[in-house]
């Protein structure tokens, strides 16, 4: 078990209509949304946009464990995580370069992490895209591009208004859960 709940290819381009009713290589966007996904066994990504996966929202999810919330690689692109409660992921993400225009975005997400580091971020030209994450760690901190969270946010503006704070108790976390999908307790 190398993936996790959801694992995408998109190995092979066809020509398609579907996103603007006129002929284009360009897919229409496709979306994940109001799942609870648990990565129980060898976890290693909750949503893993693999060999040049592109257009996805993956929003207003649930996903507990996993080595890391966010993945792909390979050519992968446009790839949009956003309203999402990760719990108990090693790392927030791990994705590869991308082309200008063509950036990953993770933003507005709530993420519990057994490790400290915010995960394999583009952090240099064609960067990925956060912002107004709410990130918790038992210590209360967190890095990113090798930084400290509030010193990459003073000197390069990235992930601006997102937070970090201690690691909340797991009623909290199944609150968050029950409010995000809608769930009667």
């Amino acid at each position: 078990g190398d993936h996790g709940p959801f694992n995408s290819w998109d190995r092979q381009p066809y020509l398609t209509t579907v996103r603007s009713g006129k002929p284009s290589m360009i897919m229409a966007w496709r979306e994940i949304h109001h799942n609870f996904l648990i990565d129980n066994y060898s976890p290693q990504e909750n949503v893993d946009n693999d060999d040049g996966s592109g257009y996805y929202k993956t929003h207003d999810n649930f996903m507990v464990y996993g080595a890391q919330g966010m993945k792909n690689d390979f050519g992968g692109h446009d790839n949009h995580h956003y309203n999402n409660v990760y719990a108990y992921a090693g790392q927030a993400m791990g994705v590869t370069n991308t082309l200008k225009g063509h950036e990953d975005w993770f933003y507005n997400n709530k993420v519990v992490l057994t490790g400290t580091d915010v995960g394999g971020v583009q952090c240099q030209e064609n960067s990925t895209k956060l912002a107004d994450n709410q990130y918790f760690t038992s210590a209360g901190n967190i890095t990113e591009c090798g930084k400290e969270l509030s010193m990459l946010q003073l000197e390069t503006g990235m992930d601006a208004g997102s937070t970090v704070q201690k690691t909340p108790a797991a009623a909290t976390i199944l609150e968050w859960a029950e409010e995000l999908l809608l769930m009667e307790s």
